[in-house]
């Protein structure tokens, strides 16, 4: 009975200590790869418009140089806002690097500007800064996993209509059928990118009546500042409610998203 008891407190030991040097070997593993060896490799971020759309390319190496094979690996970037709103995230999976072999993949994060206003308007008219994370897991010897923080990354946001004030919209002729307005509007572009597309407004008598439509013309270079009033031309639907006073909705079609941006509200007259 004794020998018996001998016997199994010998088994468990040994285990124990089996285990305690496997589990020291895998994590000496991992250090090789991820930190001594620099096994996971990452390139620079390559930044590419399509489609209204921001995609941002990254390409990964993966250089198995442990002791056991590497079951599964992931790469996962985060975008989010400085209030850590999530933005945008996108995970690229690569299945079963073997002991010794070395596996290429390209990670993509795809950014809609449709998505990223209608989550975070506020970033049109203010400077921000857009947070971006950069994380990999992985599971190891088909026993253990791994989740390693690669970057935390704050990267400056210039809001495209930085300090937007519609200041004054003008009546400069009526004939009848059209009413030729120009509107004042001030503001500055901190984006890394030009804008220009058109300006819609909808026209109002002072007693709230829809009179007519209209469309004007905005480019505005990045750094750049509106210079000159824009001249509007309104299609008018109901003439005899012409007034010579009144309001104007004004919204902004970006070329790159489908649905226009809401500047605000500004009386004429």
């Amino acid at each position: 009975m004794r020998q018996s008891i001998r016997a199994l407190g010998w088994v468990v030991t040994i285990s124990t200590l089996l285990l305690f040097a496997f589990l020291a070997s895998a994590v000496y593993s991992i250090l090789q790869i991820a930190i001594m060896n620099q096994g996971i490799g990452m390139g620079d971020f390559q930044t590419e418009f399509k489609d209204g759309r921001l995609i941002l390319s990254m390409p990964i190496t993966i250089n198995n140089t442990g002791y056991y094979d590497i079951n599964e690996f992931e790469v996962t970037t985060t975008l989010s806002d400085k209030d850590g709103t999530l933005i945008v995230t996108n995970t690229t999976r690569i299945t079963e690097i073997k002991r010794g072999d070395t596996k290429s993949e390209v990670h993509a994060l795809s950014l809609s500007f449709e998505d990223l206003f209608s989550k975070a308007k506020y970033i049109l008219f203010n400077d921000t800064e857009i947070k971006l994370l950069i994380s990999v897991g992985f599971k190891y010897a088909y026993a253990l996993g791994f989740q390693i923080s690669m970057a935390n990354i704050s990267m400056p946001w210039g809001a495209p209509l930085y300090g937007l004030e519609l200041k004054e919209l003008n009546v400069r002729s009526f004939n009848g059928t059209h009413l030729f307005l120009e509107l004042s509007l001030d503001f500055e572009n901190h984006s890394f990118l030009d804008i220009g597309g058109p300006l819609h407004l909808t026209v109002y008598n002072e007693n709230g009546e829809q009179i007519g439509e209209g469309m004007g013309l905005l480019y505005v270079p990045s750094g750049g500042r509106p210079e000159e009033p824009i001249p509007v031309i309104v299609v008018l639907t109901h003439p005899e409610s012409f007034t010579g006073r009144g309001y104007a909705d004004v919204s902004f079609q970006f070329p790159i998203i489908e649905q226009p941006i809401e500047l605000g509200e500004i009386e004429y007259g």
